[in-house]
């Protein structure tokens, strides 16, 4: 017999986060998907003081393999598998190691008035450790990270008008 093991249990997330934001920016849908997409080394070495290897699996994927600090020296690593789709200013990424695995999020950038543009985010966390969380606990997990993560981008929304010279 093909296939899981009869009676083998498959694990379920503890919590499963659903939410989106919307992020304006003050440059064109081209600039704006080539900056976000643009994954280097040092992209987390400014704020976290963490370390990214980036690896170019094809033109349209990428694999980050992230490093960063906990407290009491220790560190967390995350491994995301980015699929990219320029015709349409948008990307995947899925979480494939690390405390959230299989988790995935989901970007695209659209025209936002003459000259703007926005990214539409919508996320799906997993979490996996500690007990199942109830639906309130759900939704304030969704809320705190939709809180979280829409903070994050307003800072690069302001760094990519700043390479981009926007004033």
């Amino acid at each position: 017999m093909k296939g899981k093991p009869r009676g083998a249990r498959v694990p379920k997330a503890a919590a499963v986060a659903d939410y989106s934001f919307r992020q304006r920016f003050r440059v064109s849908p081209e600039k704006a998907f080539r900056w976000c997409i643009d994954f280097t080394p040092i992209d987390l070495a400014d704020s976290e003081d963490g370390r990214r290897k980036v690896t170019w699996l094809s033109p349209g994927t990428v694999r980050l393999d992230d490093t960063f600090p906990r407290p009491g020296g220790r560190r967390i690593r995350k491994v995301k598998l980015v699929q990219i789709y320029p015709e349409t200013r948008s990307w995947v990424s899925t979480h494939i190691v690390g405390p959230n695995h299989y988790s995935q999020f989901r970007y695209a950038i659209v025209p936002d008035g003459a000259t703007g543009s926005a990214l539409l985010f919508d996320g799906r966390e997993l979490r996996w450790k500690g007990p199942a969380l109830n639906a309130a606990a759900t939704r304030r997990l969704a809320r705190r990270l939709c809180e979280e993560d829409a903070s994050l981008w307003k800072t690069f929304a302001v760094e990519m008008e700043r390479a981009y010279r926007v004033r």
